[in-house]
């Protein structure tokens, strides 16, 4: 006979007390700003939450939610499918999850309606147990005494993974500054202008850059050494992970490969267009290590470098010495404000954005990157930078 699990009897407490109300549930099961997708779950932020959520569709038509509510740090859990047009809208239903190999537990659920499909949604859990549902293996959905879905929950560990890296995001993002990287690396605006880098990511001329470099401007133009400036299109955003894509007239141009497996200690190099009214306008190389795996706060979408990047490097490529895309230079800690609290200058601590959330972002918009060139063997500095100087472009817009 199955039980409930240890584990899961305070959870259970929690389940049968906070049933959501129709319109906050069908507010929260929305994805306004995609991150990516983790093993076949789709990872996102809902900002009337201010939270993250993983949802995942099955052959049957059910799909899984998963999220946080960044305002109470709580959880939520909802199945949804066009099928299930017997259930009543905002009424309660007892739901029965058979957890595979951890037993099973029975709480009430409301009844929903989003688009064309309805389903059951239940708030007000504990983070523990959105874990310990995806560490079942398997999860059985009985509904008025039948089976009504049968799925695998293969995959969506890493799928939470993602997910509370992205809540963290969420919550760094309301952090008082100094507490997070000093956000910017684009050029200051002058004359209502501002400036950054990017570079090349498909064979038809898309450039990658971040969102913060072209964020608020009417018109973007991209240049190429040794090309005169060109008109650019922007063509999707992703304001949660700073990136953005623009469309080129740039014909055939050279594409780096992305390298997935960086490594902490090895050398990475930055070329971009820093401070253009200073310094040359022809471009810059800076020489450097990835000191660490995560960024601040442990995001593990971020990569910690000692690479020197100064405002107009953002949005620009960060090459290991294969010449590959390692990563995509984004920020630098906020020295003065460190020095305020701490009393010490911290030195040479920068982030990029990892080549494999910039991966998920051009596939998740419709451009699967060109299978660039990378070397077979290690470059000295000055051949990568002869090599990073073919494929990056200075972005400016105004």
């Amino acid at each position: 006979m199955l039980t409930v699990p240890r584990a899961l009897l305070p959870l259970l407490v929690t389940v049968l007390c906070c049933i959501a109300s129709l319109a906050q549930a069908i507010t929260i099961l929305g994805v306004d700003k995609t991150i990516g997708k983790v093993s076949g779950w789709s990872i996102g932020v809902n900002t009337a939450l201010n939270g993250c959520l993983a949802a995942a569709t099955y052959q049957d038509g059910t799909t899984v939610w998963m999220g946080m509510d960044g305002g109470k740090d709580e959880a939520f859990v909802a199945f949804t499918n066009p099928r299930w047009k017997s259930i009543d809208v905002d009424r309660s239903y007892p739901l029965m999850l058979l957890t595979g190999r951890r037993g099973r537990w029975k709480g009430q659920f409301v009844g929903i309606e989003r688009t064309s499909e309805r389903g059951l949604y239940a708030s007000g859990l504990k983070k523990r147990f959105v874990l310990d549902l995806a560490e079942a293996g398997s999860l059985g959905l009985v509904f008025e005494n039948r089976t009504i879905a049968q799925l695998s929950m293969s995959g969506s560990g890493d799928a939470l993974d993602a997910m509370f890296t992205c809540q963290k995001s969420v919550i760094e993002a309301k952090a008082a500054p100094g507490q997070v990287p000093e956000g910017g690396g684009s050029t200051p605006r002058k004359n209502g202008a501002s400036s950054g880098t990017g570079f090349f990511v498909s064979d038809v001329g898309h450039v990658l850059t971040n969102n913060h470099v072209i964020e608020g401007c009417s018109e973007i133009n991209v240049a190429k050494f040794g090309v005169p400036s060109m008109r650019a299109r922007l063509v999707a955003t992703d304001v949660q992970n700073d990136l953005a894509v623009l469309s080129t007239p740039f014909d055939r141009p050279v594409v780096p490969a992305l390298s997935l497996r960086p490594r902490v200690g090895e050398s990475v190099y930055a070329y971009g267009f820093p401070l253009p009214d200073l310094l040359a306008a022809s471009g810059n190389f800076t020489v450097g290590n990835i000191t660490a795996a995560a960024g601040l706060g442990d995001d593990t979408r971020m990569l910690q470098i000692s690479t020197p990047v100064q405002p107009g490097n953002s949005g620009g490529p960060l090459v290991d010495q294969y010449g590959a895309i390692v990563g995509v230079i984004t920020s630098k800690l906020n020295a003065l404000n460190v020095a305020k609290s701490n009393n010490d200058i911290p030195q040479n601590v920068n982030f990029a954005i990892k080549a494999m959330i910039a991966l998920n972002f051009l596939d998740s918009n419709g451009i699967p990157p060109a299978v660039g060139t990378k070397s077979q063997t290690s470059m000295d500095p000055a051949s990568v930078a002869e090599q990073a100087k073919l494929f990056t472009v200075h972005v400016t817009c105004r």
